[in-house]
């Protein structure tokens, strides 16, 4: 699995978010002075993080961002399944392998893949917080 600048950037926003939200909405304003990314980049990461309901906006002069759940029931898995679009360890893991039935290492890649998972959901925004 290679992940993107977004899946990366929208593991850093969250924290950010998870930060500074008991001050009230975060802004893009104070994503940008603490994580260094573009507000145009923040609005375009954030768009799939609401439609997972990781995150809602708030509309507004005091408006922001907030997490919809505790920081400690968001995992980075939750987090990169939102903004990446496949989180394959490697495409033969895909349901279109035309060698799927023949292949001796795939099995190799499934278990890799399945622990990666299996630690990334591990992995809470409240405990890379601490």
């Amino acid at each position: 699995m290679r992940l993107s600048t977004r899946g990366r950037y929208a593991v850093r926003i969250l924290l950010c978010i998870a930060r500074h939200q008991h001050r009230g909405p975060v802004t893009k304003r104070i994503i940008y002075e603490d994580e260094g990314i573009s507000k145009d980049y923040i609005e375009q990461i954030i768009v799939p993080l609401k439609k997972a309901g990781l995150v809602e906006g708030l509309r507004g002069v005091k408006g922001g961002f907030l997490l919809t759940r505790p920081a400690d029931e968001i995992t980075v898995s939750d987090v990169l399944k939102a903004s990446e679009r496949n989180l394959c360890l490697v495409s033969c893991l895909m349901d279109d392998c035309p060698r799927a039935d023949d292949c001796v290492i795939r099995p190799v890649w499934r278990e890799a893949s399945s622990r990666l998972h299996h630690y990334l959901d591990s992995v809470t925004l409240h405990s890379l917080m601490a």
